[in-house]
């Protein structure tokens, strides 16, 4: 009997399967990392803004392959959240954002548009982390048995 008890509590654990969710919010930021160099490449950026580009599609790429592998995706909505509103920054101009773009203190009105479409999907991808995550953990009190909170129950 005890013997049976320690070979299975010995044997591996199978795999967590990844969630649909994972998959989708995976892909839909790696599409974000290719939309970042695209940038990268049809845009002139200033050498700091190239690396700062670059470290962000870089901290994308990780928190894509983290997310496809099954793992919680609230370092990712936190990172959509700070890059969205970096780039609104950019936009319109904030004191700390005015060397962007080859040192003008304004963006060229063709900037524009794409930093915000930019901000855009970066907020868009915020709100589809936060509905992984909200998913992730109600799903875990479900199979707890634990009640769910209410801020994460449906209605």
């Amino acid at each position: 009997m005890a013997a049976a008890v320690l070979t299975a509590s010995a044997a591996p654990a199978a795999p967590a399967r990844v969630q649909l969710g994972n998959r989708v919010l995976g892909a839909a930021v790696l599409g974000s990392a290719v939309v970042h160099l695209a940038v990268l490449a049809l845009i002139p950026h200033a050498p700091l803004w190239t690396a700062l580009l670059l470290a962000m599609t870089a901290w994308c790429l990780k928190c894509a392959w983290c997310v496809l592998r099954g793992g919680n995706a609230l370092e990712l909505l936190g990172m959509c959240a700070a890059m969205g509103a970096a780039h609104i920054a950019m936009v319109v101009g904030m004191p700390w954002f005015t060397g962007h773009h080859d040192g003008h203190a304004g963006h060229p009105a063709s900037h524009a548009v794409p930093m915000l479409l930019i901000a855009l999907m970066e907020f868009a991808l915020m709100f589809a982390s936060a509905l992984v995550v909200r998913r992730r953990h109600a799903g875990a009190a479900n199979a707890a048995n634990l009640p769910v909170p209410a801020a994460l129950s449906r209605p």
